[in-house]
């Protein structure tokens, strides 16, 4: 496969100029842009400008609302609730994580809901912003009915997500970023794109059985929970956590990000910040991570692997990687990017 290498600051500016030409205002645009272009330089290139197209869509039909400002709707000392206006979600995600900073510093622990948002991305950009206050960051988000509840044979709950972001001393912060879902649905996507088969655990096509055909599981399949009943259990657990608790829409009550354009999604978000030193000096919480984090890279490798890793840290390595050789784009997905250029008259930077 024929792949386009594009450097972060060429992709960045490129998604920033579309959004502003869908009409955002320039410093919404760059944090979205910044959203995407963070999950393809950590290796997460199904969150990442593969939903550009989409987005770009949903700005156009009315569904994602341009310039919508986050509006604080209640607060305490340790809480607050946002209403994101139906406006883009990662504008609302990290308004939310920013003030549920803010309050940490002041309380230690800070927790802000959102309601009336639509699809914020990869979870980890706004967890991994609490890591450098000396927090732990956490960061969720429901999604439209996508998955079974297990036993069931039509979708009655999200591909929900959640990341946690750790500071980890002299390591990569570890971070947790992980859909409910066996697969997010743009690795699906992406198989499309590639043509070629996906793992028959990934989805369930339209009559409920599993399959190996990306092309089967998005036209009216499912994914499947991970890990079976516990994956539905952990994705009801978020949709309460977000949906309900904030007010918001949850279950089917939220639209996925490929339907009904036109229409508010309806998703809603958590972010949290817990403050380390409310427990402990940070540099002391720090060495004990260094301590736990050894713990596991010492932990003799079994046959067929060749070290152990601890979460975030492939996709650190990927980032750095990508930073300096620059970002793969596939030739399926170069084509459409470079129509919605023509469409917004701009240039795609994989353009000669």
């Amino acid at each position: 496969m024929n792949e386009t290498k594009v450097t972060a600051e060429a992709l960045l500016q490129f998604c920033g100029a579309c959004f502003e030409q869908l009409g955002l205002p320039t410093v919404d645009a760059r944090l979205t842009a910044e959203n995407l272009v963070f999950a393809n330089l950590r290796g997460v290139d199904s969150h990442g400008v593969i939903r550009l197209k989409i987005y770009a869509d949903r700005l156009r039909a009315g569904g994602f609302r341009a310039g919508t400002k986050p509006r604080l709707v209640s607060e305490s000392e340790s809480t607050a609730l946002l209403d994101a206006g139906q406006g883009i979600g990662p504008v609302a995600g990290v308004a939310a994580m920013n003030l549920a900073i803010a309050k940490a510093q002041k309380t230690g622990a800070g927790w802000v809901s959102v309601k009336n948002s639509n699809h914020f991305g990869a979870a980890a950009f706004y967890a991994l912003r609490a890591v450098g206050h000396g927090m732990i960051g956490f960061a969720a988000t429901n999604a439209g009915p996508t998955m079974a509840p297990t036993g069931g044979r039509e979708a009655r709950l999200g591909n929900n997500a959640f990341a946690v972001a750790i500071p980890a001393g002299e390591h990569p912060p570890l971070v947790l970023d992980m859909a409910t879902g066996a697969v997010a649905w743009g690795k699906i996507f992406v198989a499309q794109q590639e043509k070629r088969k996906i793992p028959t655990t990934w989805a369930l096509d339209k009559s409920g059985l599993p399959t190996d055909d990306p092309d089967a599981a998005a036209q009216g399949g499912f994914i499947q929970p991970l890990g079976g009943y516990k994956g539905y259990g952990l994705s009801l657990l978020l949709d309460v956590m977000t949906g309900v608790l904030s007010g918001g829409g949850f279950a089917t009550q939220v639209r996925t990000l490929y339907q009904d354009l036109g229409n508010p999604s309806q998703v809603a978000h958590g972010c949290g910040a817990l403050r380390v030193d409310a427990f402990m000096p940070c540099a002391e919480f720090c060495r004990r991570m260094e301590d736990m984090i050894q713990l596991l890279h010492s932990c003799p490798a079994a046959p067929g692997s060749q070290r152990i890793y601890v979460p975030g840290e492939i996709e650190h390595q990927t980032q750095q990687r990508r930073e300096a050789e620059g970002i793969p784009i596939n030739p399926a997905l170069c084509v459409e990017l470079t129509a919605l250029a023509a469409e917004l008259g701009l240039t795609a930077p994989f353009q000669s």
